[in-house]
């Protein structure tokens, strides 16, 4: 062989060596075993609320090997764990190490930015965002919020809550009361519906907040609860929980992921994840549907931070 071509050879080695090592630090793009792209994913712990995690991490594995068997060219992958906390989820988006997040209003507002605004996924029953309701007994003595300042109040520990505190604190505050933890006695969490509806239907307790759509659901089984119990309040419309895309991920991998979140019937890894989300299907939204939500997370921060600053000038 003649030595320039070993010389080449070796140089050419050393040069696909040194690409390989920057290829699998680049954010967005790596290899995984037989040279197939991976799309690295993540998911908040904290759009858990309510739901078993064993249950999520079956299902969330299941649809990931699902889609990575498919997918030819490219593959999804976890860390160790699927479900991580928030912070790291947002540290992950924000250094290119998370392709695909799955995360709450709260997170999305701390990672705008590095989102693709075109790709946003929810559940079928949030594409035009939910509303929280608090409920009040009709005999109740209650005909305004400030009335419950010093309830006892229960309110529904679910996914579809994650911004029941900035709704409730930012309510509050337009109406010049003290910040829930204040100005409510008790705020207690339950994961059943019927936890949170019937203390108030029997008097027990003095308010409830749920979404609106849990709230139908159980007139729907129990009508008399619509008789004897109405909302004292309405949030604005919402979207708690989102899946979303950082920019410039690799577009093959975004679209044969979104292909199978979009037809999860088709699969019964699919109909597990859809039960898992109690959600008939996702849809794909723009950026635009999370404005509300938006602006209720930016007043709820001030707000916080304010309050936070005057505790600190008080103490």
């Amino acid at each position: 062989m003649d030595p320039c071509n070993k010389k080449l050879n070796r140089r050419q080695c050393l040069t696909l060596l040194a690409a390989a090592a920057v290829a699998t630090q680049t954010p967005g793009f790596c290899w995984g075993e037989n040279d197939r792209k991976i799309l690295r994913m993540a998911v908040s712990i904290d759009t858990l609320a309510g739901a078993n995690i064993n249950d999520a991490q079956v299902a969330y594995q299941t649809l990931i090997s699902e889609y990575s068997r498919q997918a030819g060219t490219v593959t999804a992958k976890t860390g160790p764990e699927v479900f991580i906390p928030s912070e790291d989820l947002i540290r992950g988006v924000r250094q290119g190490t998370i392709d695909c997040c799955g995360l709450t209003a709260l997170d999305y507002a701390k990672v705008l930015d590095f989102i693709d605004p075109n790709f946003l996924v929810v559940s079928d029953y949030l594409a035009d965002g939910i509303e929280y309701v608090l409920l009040v007994h009709n005999d109740s003595p209650f005909k305004k919020v400030a009335n419950l300042r010093g309830a006892q109040i229960v309110s529904h520990l679910h996914r579809d809550m994650v911004l029941l505190a900035a709704w409730l604190d930012t309510m509050l505050a337009a109406g010049s009361l003290p910040l829930a933890d204040r100005f409510f006695g008790s705020n207690t969490l339950h994961d059943k519906v019927n936890q949170v509806v019937l203390p108030v239907f029997f008097r027990r307790v003095d308010g409830a907040c749920l979404a609106r759509r849990s709230w139908e659901t159980a007139v729907e089984l129990n009508p008399q609860l619509g008789r004897d119990l109405r909302p004292l309040a309405v949030s604005p419309r919402v979207v708690p929980v989102t899946i979303c895309f950082r920019r410039n991920c690799d577009a093959d991998g975004r679209k044969m992921l979104l292909d199978s979140m979009l037809h999860l019937s088709n699969t019964a890894s699919g109909r597990q994840m859809a039960a898992l989300y109690q959600t008939r299907e996702f849809v794909v939204r723009p950026t635009s549907i999370m404005k509300s939500s938006l602006e209720m997370v930016h007043q709820f921060e001030q707000i916080s931070s304010q309050s936070s600053r005057l505790r600190k000038g008080g103490s």
